[in-house]
């Protein structure tokens, strides 16, 4: 087991501001680090901790572990082992000695090099800004932003340590009591078995139809559907995206798992996660 000495070195402001990648609908930005080449980052609230594409951490030299079996949002063997990047360079923000699981990236279907995840996502109060395609990088002693008039503070819920929102309500009177904010994920709400149970999204049922999906231990099949009504604090949605796995494998097959996506969470014009002060502000975007 390596020790986690991941340091944070932030510009005088505090505040870093980078280019966002949207597409496909996921948090990635470029960032220098070793090697000489630009790398491409996933800023993921699912993942924990950070993760490094295992061929680009042999590229590097970097010092490896033994290999054991980990677990994602759909499957229960992703192979991984234990590393320490020794430096990554976001805008003005330097992250030095990154700890990260090893793990093969390769199948991914967007690009990634390398995903922050956990044990760096916390120790930030960042906001995307979906309308102006930016991310905001800032210290967590800078208060998260006020909302404006049309926006919210939320009180940010957490499912064991990943940022959720709680009482969600949808169609049919259903409601999810906690949804996991996922930025690594490009879906819209992505449901557990029994919760898709209950909303109609089942194999041959109306409106179900099947479709592929993907995570770190490689492709899925999943179930899509629509649900018509959707409360979010104040807001009101019509037309959510759906998806279910068909595997019950990985964090999704326990009983009440639901993920909210980018496809989701884009409606919104900016989203800010703070963490330390367990607070979410949203601000409306025009399909809110």
């Amino acid at each position: 087991m390596l020790d986690d000495r991941t340091q944070l070195l932030f510009p005088a402001s505090g505040t870093t501001l980078l280019p966002l990648l949207f597409e496909p609908q996921v948090l990635r930005c470029v960032a220098a680090g070793p090697g000489g080449r630009p790398l491409t980052v996933l800023l993921d609230t699912g993942t924990d901790p950070s993760a490094i594409d295992l061929g680009l951490a042999r590229r590097l030299g970097l010092r490896l572990g033994d290999f054991a079996l980990g677990h994602d949002a759909a499957s229960d063997a992703v192979p991984f082992t234990e590393t320490v990047l020794p430096w990554l360079r976001l805008g003005d923000l330097v992250i030095r000695d990154l700890y990260a699981l090893a793990v093969d990236l390769r199948h991914m279907p967007f690009a990634v090099d390398l995903v922050l995840g956990y044990n760096i996502l916390p120790r930030l109060v960042f906001t995307v800004d979906y309308a102006r395609r930016t991310l905001r990088l800032s210290h967590s002693d800078l208060d998260s932003p006020a909302p404006s008039e049309r926006g919210a503070r939320l009180a940010l819920s957490f499912f064991e340590h990943f940022p959720a929102l709680s009482n969600l309500l949808l169609d049919d009177g259903v409601t999810l009591p906690l949804a996991t904010i996922d930025t690594g994920s490009n879906g819209g709400l992505t449901l557990g078995h029994d919760l898709a149970a209950r909303l109609g999204l089942r194999a041959g049922a109306l409106g179900t139809r099947r479709g592929q999906g993907a995570s770190f231990g490689g492709g899925c099949e999943v179930l899509r559907g629509t649900a018509r009504h959707m409360q979010l604090g104040p807001f009101a949605l019509a037309n959510v995206d759906l998806d279910a796995p068909t595997a019950r494998a990985g964090d999704l097959s326990r009983a009440g798992r639901a993920n909210i996506g980018n496809r989701l969470l884009s409606r919104f014009a900016r989203l800010t996660l703070d963490y330390e002060r367990r607070v979410c502000v949203l601000e409306p975007g025009q399909h809110v």
